[in-house]
């Protein structure tokens, strides 16, 4: 018994070495959040009328009127209500239907602010992620400049597996986001409760280990992606680098299946 379990634990390390060879980046990951670095992303708020806010995030920008009402962002629609002076909710839905709520807390210096993001997972589960954030510009209220120094991110599984031989299928379990590709530089779409319509990916291979994706929403650039998988195909290394913007988030993930 222990001679055949022998040859089919080695059968599966054959087989499992071979497809990570030819396809590195299949497989079940999970994040290091100790490792990943996710924090340094800037956005800015500005008065933009009575009652009404410009917000701008790398090349996309929107305006909203603090009414309640559902109004149209690059990523669907949000509505924004002003709590208090140092309370804003947004409530954000995904092609009419709800895809999470955002309280942003001011501090009571006005040096830095909170915001939680409320949701559920693909399963139903309710979640919650926490930013921290700190004033890099203007010295009153909510308008300014913002830069992230802390992040909770709300997933931390990625599960992908062969699209044929040429590409991959990968989905965020407990975020419904999914995709398939292939290794063409094409765009397919990229799905998910919390992503708008029109969000698309295309990959290339850029050695044996490495790709370079690039997501797009209606056409425009949302973020250039670097993929790296270590020499033993435990440690995928995830680099976004969103456009607009200076500082890349890395995420580490390991490989546990």
């Amino acid at each position: 018994m222990r001679s055949k379990s022998l040859f089919v634990l080695g059968l599966t390390l054959v087989s499992s070495f071979t497809l990570y060879a030819s396809n590195p980046f299949v497989g079940k990951w999970k994040i290091d959040q100790a490792k990943s670095h996710v924090t340094g992303a800037t956005d800015s708020v500005a008065a933009a009328g009575p009652n009404r806010w410009k917000f701008q995030y790398g090349s996309f920008s929107w305006t909203l009127k603090a009414d309640g009402t559902d109004q149209p962002t690059p990523f669907g629609t949000t509505a924004l209500k002003v709590l208090n002076a140092t309370t804003w909710q947004f409530i954000n839905k995904n092609s009419g239907k709800p895809s999470g709520a955002e309280t942003w807390v001011l501090s009571t210096d006005g040096k830095s602010m909170t915001r939680t993001f409320a949701g559920q997972k693909e399963n139903g589960e309710p979640y919650t992620a926490v930013a921290a954030m700190k004033r890099t510009a203007g010295t009153a209220g909510f308008e300014g400049t913002w830069e992230s120094t802390e992040v909770q991110m709300p997933f931390d599984e990625v599960d992908i597996e062969p699209n044929s031989d040429d590409g991959i299928s990968l989905h965020v379990p407990a975020d419904g986001t999914r995709y398939s590709v292939k290794f063409d530089g094409k765009e397919y779409p990229e799905e998910g409760p919390r992503l708008p319509a029109g969000m698309t990916v295309s990959v290339k291979m850029t050695g044996a280990r490495t790709a370079q994706a690039t997501t797009r929403l209606n056409g425009k650039v949302f973020d250039h992606e670097d993929w790296e998988v270590s020499a033993d195909g435990m440690t995928f290394t995830y680099t976004e680098h969103d456009a607009g913007t200076d500082n890349p988030a890395v995420i580490i993930l390991h490989r546990y299946e």
